[in-house]
């Protein structure tokens, strides 16, 4: 199975949040089951945000870049087919919400990218994401393949 990483599955793991065990979990889970992972370069964009925001750049850049190795997770880049879709789906979005921003469009082409090139999006944000393939938390992943 191939997972398209939202940004705060990433994140969880490096702030030790309330998710960070079942983050890391997931993690240990998906190497042993031999899946592959990988991250739009949306989402290695706002990874590297906190990078630049830290205290320490070169240092947490290493951080980054280990955890990315360690786990295998490569970056995909967009393509203009993950382009136009993104922009219908936010589109579609402002309109059902009459122009309103609510959803920024970062989690739009991050959703467009997961429809086509993923079997699913796992994210600790279900809200974020309304798209035509499934978008699962990492222990919902785990939970239905233990089923299956």
């Amino acid at each position: 199975m191939k997972y398209l990483l939202d940004t705060n599955v990433i994140i969880s793991h490096f702030k030790g949040d309330r998710f960070s065990d079942d983050t890391d979990s997931f993690f240990a889970w998906v190497k042993n089951a031999e899946h592959e992972i990988y991250i739009s370069d949306i989402v290695y964009a706002e990874l590297y945000t906190g990078v630049y925001l830290s205290d320490d750049v070169a240092n947490e850049e290493k951080r980054l870049q280990r955890f990315l190795a360690v786990n295998n997770i490569e970056v995909k880049y967009n393509s203009s087919k993950t382009a136009k879709r993104s922009g219908e789906l936010y589109a579609k979005n402002l309109l059902k919400n009459k122009r309103s921003v609510k959803r920024i469009l970062p989690d739009f082409i991050i959703g467009a990218h997961a429809e086509q090139h993923s079997d699913a999006l796992i994210t600790w944000n279900h809200s974020d994401y309304d798209i035509n393939k499934a978008v699962m938390t990492p222990v919902e992943v785990m939970d239905e393949h233990d089923k299956g």
